[in-house]
């Protein structure tokens, strides 16, 4: 119980914090190469860019230096975050005028849609156990949601009522 309670606070302080964050109110330089996250086998780096002022996924190969942009669409895509094989990323993304979670292949560049509720879906992070966690509003408050790499056996990790004070 007393992790649940950590990761809760610690959700909900990343969300605070996100919210009220200069760097994604427009103030200051401008976003460029954002959000890194160094691939499990060390060799790629995927993180978001801006292309004509919304937010796409890039990989960039450490060796090589060679870029790969993996999204290119009409709405922001953010928060990639690896698969414990190196093969495929999750996102969130408001492409369909919802925040939800989606994975995209690296090799092949196909993109799956997880998630579909009308709450917000966001901040996914693949667990070296193969589930994504991820924030989610769809219980009118954010706590934090876990799913297979393919959106089935969604599970709710955290409960308001697991962050209160001893």
């Amino acid at each position: 119980m007393g992790k649940r309670l950590i990761i809760a606070v610690a959700a909900l302080g990343v969300v605070a914090g996100l919210a009220g964050c200069s760097l994604l109110n427009n103030q200051g330089p401008p976003l460029t190469n954002w959000e890194p996250e160094l691939s499990p086998d060390g060799s790629k780096l995927v993180y978001e860019s801006p292309v004509e002022s919304k937010l796409e996924i890039f990989v960039r190969d450490l060796a090589s230096g060679d870029l790969q942009q993996l999204t290119t669409n009409e709405h922001d895509d953010w928060s990639p975050s690896w698969a414990p094989t190196s093969d495929r990323i999750a996102f969130a993304s408001n492409r369909d005028e919802n925040n939800d979670i989606y994975v995209v292949d690296v090799a092949s560049g196909e993109i799956t849609r997880l998630t579909t509720h009308d709450g917000d879906d966001i901040n996914p992070s693949w667990g070296g156990n193969d589930r994504i966690y991820f924030n989610s509003n769809r219980s009118d408050a954010w706590e934090i949601y876990a799913m297979d790499p393919d959106g089935s056996n969604l599970e709710r990790i955290t409960t308001m009522e697991t962050v209160t004070q001893p």
